[in-house]
């Protein structure tokens, strides 16, 4: 083993200790980001499933050929819940079609949170000829 030379220093061992905690708290930093990251990124895909759910609900409530006005409900796969309503707006004056309302209401559960999203749509349908008129 040979001796160190005059000018040659090493490390000391407090250098090394901060060195270690300073590299530790980095790692501990960039765990922190990726967590976040990912708790994020969840929180997305249940709000994007949410609302292409309450879409399909949607376009299977517009192509309903004879819309009853009133409250449906019902669940999609993996928690989603969802609720229609249809309303049929009043006449102010005489018109020759009825317009119709639909509110689509998907909710579900975020970490003991509820979470919702609200599709909202109108639609008008053209009144029957009164027979012999």
């Amino acid at each position: 083993m040979t001796a160190p030379r005059r000018g040659e220093r090493g490390f000391t061992l407090l250098e090394v200790i901060v060195a270690m905690a300073l590299f530790a708290a980095g790692i501990v930093a960039v765990s922190l980001l990726f967590t976040g990251s990912l708790r994020l990124s969840g929180g997305a895909r249940d709000a994007s499933a949410a609302a292409i759910y309450a879409r399909q609900r949607m376009e299977e409530a517009l192509l309903a050929p004879n819309p009853v006005e009133g409250v449906e409900q019902g669940a999609f796969g993996e928690g989603y819940r969802w609720k229609l309503e249809t309303s049929f707006v009043p006449l102010v004056e005489e018109k020759p079609y009825d317009e119709i309302l639909y509110r689509v209401t998907v909710t579900w559960d975020d970490g003991g949170e509820t979470r919702a999203t609200d599709l909202t749509a109108g639609r008008w349908r053209w009144r029957k000829a009164d027979a012999g008129a």
